[in-house]
């Protein structure tokens, strides 16, 4: 069996689109840049699902992932992934004032944040680097709370 191409998604601009879907097809990157309200459903139970984020807006992501990394992200941005399993977290560039809430994960092998950046971790997984500077932070909460505190922020 060879190797899947990988799907390209790209968005530019203003933008508003929440059905976006990236399936069982191979490895996923997502670049999104600019002004932005996007959700979708993702599975890739098997794949990784790559994402760069500049800019300001929300995105919501459910479903599930074997390997999310997060090479960029800054701006004014919410990545939204309460909903999304997956088994590993890498998160390469948290810069300004970007949030993730991220839900179900097992482990979080990266973690670079700075600025005012925060990462939300909504269980406690294993977390095997982590480097924060500035006001960045990295928050860990098993609560009900948790979506309150994080909608504050």
């Amino acid at each position: 069996m060879g190797l899947g191409k990988k799907q390209q998604f790209s968005f530019k601009g203003e933008i508003r689109d929440d059905s976006l879907l990236v399936g069982s097809h191979g490895d996923a990157v997502i670049k999104v840049d600019g002004t932005f309200e996007l959700s979708g459903i993702v599975y890739c139970p098997k794949y990784t699902v790559t994402l760069s984020i500049e800019g300001d807006g929300h995105i919501a992501l459910r479903g599930i992932c074997n390997r999310l990394i997060i090479k960029k992200i800054s701006g004014t941005c919410t990545l939204d992934l309460r909903d999304l399993t997956t088994k590993e977290l890498r998160c390469e560039s948290m810069r300004q004032k970007a949030k993730i809430l991220a839900g179900k994960t097992r482990v979080v092998t990266r973690a670079n944040l700075a600025d005012d950046a925060v990462l939300h971790l909504m269980n406690s997984p294993l977390i095997t680097s982590a480097i924060t500077t500035d006001n960045s932070q990295i928050i860990q909460n098993n609560t009900d709370s948790f979506i309150a505190d994080a909608s504050q922020r």
